[in-house]
């Protein structure tokens, strides 16, 4: 299903469901209670949900800042900065003005380009999103990459994350390269990682109303310009290039 006007794409197959945000953040004077979260996703499996953002509760004042932050979001953040700046009180001032997304499906499976520029004016880089959904819904892979110019660059922090339902139970493997997630009903599912460093981490939930839930996140971490082992699948403009799967256990290949 597609939804262009409304800034969100929804792939769908099998028992998986994944929403994105990819729409351009409102324009001034429609952004008074934008978030930053350009490019995140979230995923459920049948009527369990196991990758959400941290939602929003409004009216909330000691909350506000910190659900529009772009790391509330399941997406990558750039040397801990929002993908847009957000005013102390309501709406956007440095925002994304070109946002991407091309769709194309073959036999059930779904693909997603995306990209965003809110990072252009600060640190002169790009974020690319690929994300693939297999027409089980057993497997939703993903790479991010940030591109630029690379020479005398100086090296960035960057983090991807993923936020988890507080009904999801989380537990790292000792490489360090991937997660594995229980659902509450017992389905379990792996999270793959290459080209940064897994780890979990705390976070919160806000999004039944009235309720601040603690929940864990899934924070992949690297720095701009670090490539491991050959670096395959890099190309001359790219500062970071991390790939992973989210796969179903006993479809994980």
């Amino acid at each position: 299903m597609r939804a262009p006007d409304s800034g969100f794409q929804r792939m769908q197959a099998g028992r998986s469901l994944v929403l994105v945000d990819c729409g351009r953040p409102p324009a001034p004077g429609y952004d008074r209670a934008a978030h930053a979260g350009t490019l995140s996703f979230e995923m459920s499996v049948g009527r369990e949900r196991l990758v959400v953002n941290c939602g929003a509760q409004a009216g909330s004042s000691s909350w506000q800042q910190a659900q529009r932050s772009t790391a509330a979001h399941s997406t990558l953040v750039l040397n801990e900065t929002n993908s847009a700046a957000l005013f102390a009180g309501d709406g956007l001032a440095r925002r994304a003005e070109t946002v991407t997304c091309r769709r194309d499906e073959d036999e059930g499976a779904v693909w997603l380009e995306l990209s965003h520029d809110g990072y252009l004016p600060l640190f002169g880089l790009t974020h690319h999103r690929r994300l693939y959904l297999s027409a089980s819904g057993e497997d939703l892979r993903g790479e991010d990459r940030l591109c630029g110019e690379t020479k005398g660059r100086k090296a960035l922090s960057f983090a991807i994350r993923f936020h988890l339902h507080p009904g999801v139970k989380a537990m790292t493997a000792q490489d360090g390269r991937s997660v594995v997630l229980r659902l509450p009903k017992g389905g379990g599912w792996r999270l793959r990682v290459a080209g940064a460093a897994a780890a979990l981490e705390p976070s919160v939930y806000l999004g039944v109303p009235g309720q601040v839930r603690r929940c864990q996140q899934i924070v992949l971490t690297g720095r701009t310009g670090e490539r491991e082992g050959s670096a395959s699948g890099w190309t001359a403009d790219d500062l970071c290039v991390v790939k992973w799967a989210l796969q179903r256990l006993g479809n994980a290949s």
